[in-house]
């Protein structure tokens, strides 16, 4: 089985990562976890259509709970800006799942979210990574 996860996880470091689905695309993204099993040490670069970083996710542990829901733990997904294709916002995750056919990761534990200009901490979250649109939920603090 590592054998097999070794070869998918080289598959797509060779191929430049997974290709992003977009909100005009109604693909869901695929992460190389398969159903029961913990992945350690997982990093996945999103690529846009075109072939620009889209973002970066790097899980501590991950586990496909069903087929459509990976519990991660530990991670750190990097948003890339599309113009300038530069690092743009940090979302550092405690513990999430995240729902492969809506993109949708949500979070129960404590979140924070970092950019050049700010640092946004919470105690919950929601992102949809194909949209970059989320919302964080109580005991929200801001500094710029």
């Amino acid at each position: 089985m590592r054998l097999w996860l070794s070869i998918v996880c080289a598959c797509a470091a060779l191929t430049g990562g997974i290709i992003s689905a977009r909100a005009d695309d109604a693909s869901k993204l695929n992460l190389p976890v398969p159903i029961g099993h913990d992945v350690k040490g997982l990093r996945v670069p999103v690529r846009t259509v075109q072939g620009k970083m889209d973002m970066d996710l790097q899980m501590e542990t991950a586990k496909r709970v069903d087929e459509d829901h990976i519990q991660i733990q530990q991670a750190t997904i990097q948003t890339y800006n599309q113009q300038t294709e530069l690092p743009d916002i940090k979302i550092e995750l405690k513990d999430a799942l995240m729902n492969t056919a809506t993109n949708l990761i949500t979070s129960q534990d404590p979140i924070r979210v970092t950019r050049a200009d700010f640092e946004l901490t919470g105690d919950s979250m929601e992102f949809n990574s194909k949209t970059r649109q989320g919302r964080v939920i109580g005991s929200v603090r801001m500094l710029i």
